[in-house]
């Protein structure tokens, strides 16, 4: 005779059946009551104890935006974690409320105490505001192009001129470009794409070059007067940093260009993460601990040039707008340090979705920003999800208050 599916929950239910029919069966099921309950009750202690370190994981993601990596860069990887760490916590809500426990009530609250960094990752919008003076905005584009495609990670030859394409067709005001690169000899140079946008107001910098003629580094082009530029150096770093002061109209605004401190993941590093777990143990353990380095190295070192690119903001005379790759999260100290310079982003005040801006790391990372001085205002923050880099384009429009 079959059991019935709730017998081991309901002595009851279990003796009234078959305390006549099967006595010693009966026997059998109350015996195996204590042992049951100490199951259940394992299970159940096992799910709070995996719930509490998920929310006290949380809990060091929040700290992470507020210490430097300088000081405490294991939080780091807390922040760089905090989208994994926010679902399961979402993922423990739901399964308290189903099981009709009051337990969830302490993810919730934890998750809510993190409003700002939620609504920093996640916007939900229904509907767009409207600039008070339309003819009086203008467009604004950013996008790391992975060096047009150098190294031919995407197998199609035609991607250099889709992304000029891409780039002319949206046709910007003011556009920045990261991981820009111009080979001196390439042919593509001649081309009437290359020479519709290099033909507008330019400030292009490099920060390295194999030779004389390939040159690395960042650019931005406006179709208003660039009437000043600087460029800010990093140390021990190819990475790098340009302020264009731009005149639109009659005002005059400062464009701060940055791609900031790479991983600089090697080929293998990304092969050891694309084949995770298929190792043994002492690959995976040296694997591991080789991107930790790296993660580690480039924490503490973009900590240091969020330092000098908040010290050059502070010094501008004008409204200031921050672009590009940041290579840090938005629970991350590089983010905080910069949103607390009084700006806003352009995603929070006018996007919507998830925000991310990664591929590789998709749907979770969002490491390309447009922060703003308040004196400015965003509208129809967008980005396109096109595949011809490792990283999706930004734009909005802007004006001013």
């Amino acid at each position: 005779m079959q059991l019935p599916e709730n017998c081991i929950f309901n002595q009851r239910e279990c003796s009234k059946i078959y305390t006549r029919k099967r006595p010693e069966l009966a026997i059998i099921i109350r015996m195996s009551y204590p042992l049951l309950n100490k199951i259940k009750r394992l299970l159940h202690n096992t799910i709070m104890m995996i719930n509490v370190f998920f929310i006290i994981t949380l809990f060091l993601s929040y700290l992470s935006a507020h210490t430097s990596p300088q000081d405490m860069w294991i939080l780091s990887f807390f922040g760089l974690a905090y989208p994994f760490i926010l679902i399961v916590n979402a993922g423990f809500v739901i399964y308290w409320l189903f099981k009709r426990k009051s337990l969830f009530l302490y993810s919730l609250i934890t998750i809510l105490l993190g409003w700002n960094h939620l609504s920093n990752t996640i916007q939900i919008r229904f509907s767009q505001k409207q600039p008070a003076n339309p003819e009086n905005t203008f467009t604004f584009l950013s996008y790391n192009v992975r060096l047009f495609n150098l190294y031919n990670w995407i197998d199609d030859p035609s991607v250099k001129d889709d992304i000029y394409t891409f780039l002319l067709s949206e046709d910007p005001d003011i556009l920045c470009i990261q991981e820009y690169f111009l080979n001196v000899e390439d042919p593509y140079n001649n081309s009437r794409n290359f020479h519709r946008l290099h033909n507008r107001y330019s400030h292009i910098e490099y920060s390295s070059s194999n030779n004389r003629n390939f040159n690395f580094g960042i650019a931005t082009f406006s179709k208003y007067p660039i009437v000043n530029k600087g460029k800010i150096e990093f140390v021990n770093s190819s990475n790098i940093s340009i302020y264009s002061d731009i005149l639109v109209n009659n005002d005059t605004i400062r464009v701060f260009n940055n791609h900031l401190q790479s991983v600089q993941f090697t080929q293998e590093n990304l092969n050891f993460l694309d084949s995770l777990g298929k190792h043994n143990n002492r690959r995976n353990i040296s694997g591991i601990t080789d991107i930790g380095a790296r993660l580690k190295l480039a924490f503490m070192r973009r900590s240091r040039q969020v330092e000098i690119i908040v010290s050059h903001i502070r010094d501008s005379p004008y409204p200031v707008i921050i672009t590009g790759d940041f290579n840090d999260t938005p629970v991350s100290y590089t983010y905080r340090r910069l949103r607390r310079q009084n700006l806003n982003d352009a995603f929070v005040r006018s996007g919507s979705g998830l925000g991310n801006t990664y591929i590789p790391g998709r749907p979770f990372f969002r490491i390309d920003y447009i922060l703003h001085s308040k004196k400015l205002e965003s509208f129809y923050f967008d980005s396109p999800r096109i595949e011809l880099s490792d990283h999706y384009p930004l734009k909005c429009e802007f004006s001013f208050k």
